[in-house]
């Protein structure tokens, strides 16, 4: 993008998933990649990290929780209104325990694909 560039809501492309969780691509410049993304109330994702790729993310409705670290034994609430950011490779998933959407905008910076589906993570108990 050479110029100054807007996109409406009522201009992105239908969107990428299931009826459960969708991205919507805003922009795509290879290395900077901004993704509208939504996970139904109810839902729980599949366990995923982004690669390569540094994620910051803006909350903009409703709340849901993000699992992580060793087991998934982690945890962070996320409200509207909230900023997260998170580094390469840290596996995850979002569980929406409420019946509102959860909706968050998302920048992926750096290379690679902005999503890789794994099994969940170890715990390091043994």
């Amino acid at each position: 993008m050479e110029e100054l560039t807007v996109v409406s809501q009522a201009g992105l492309d239908e969107p990428e998933g299931s009826s459960d969780v969708s991205r919507q691509v805003v922009f795509d410049s290879g290395d900077v990649l901004l993704v509208q993304s939504r996970v139904a109330g109810g839902v729980t994702t599949g366990w995923h990290h982004n690669g390569d790729r540094h994620v910051y993310g803006y909350v903009a409705r409703g709340h849901a929780v993000l699992e992580y670290g060793p087991g998934g034994n982690e945890s962070v609430a996320l409200d509207a209104g909230d900023f997260i950011y998170v580094p390469p490779r840290t596996i995850r998933r979002v569980v929406n325990p409420t019946d509102e959407d959860w909706e968050i905008v998302i920048n992926f910076v750096g290379s690679g694909p902005p999503a890789v589906s794994v099994d969940e993570p170890e715990s390091t108990d043994r």
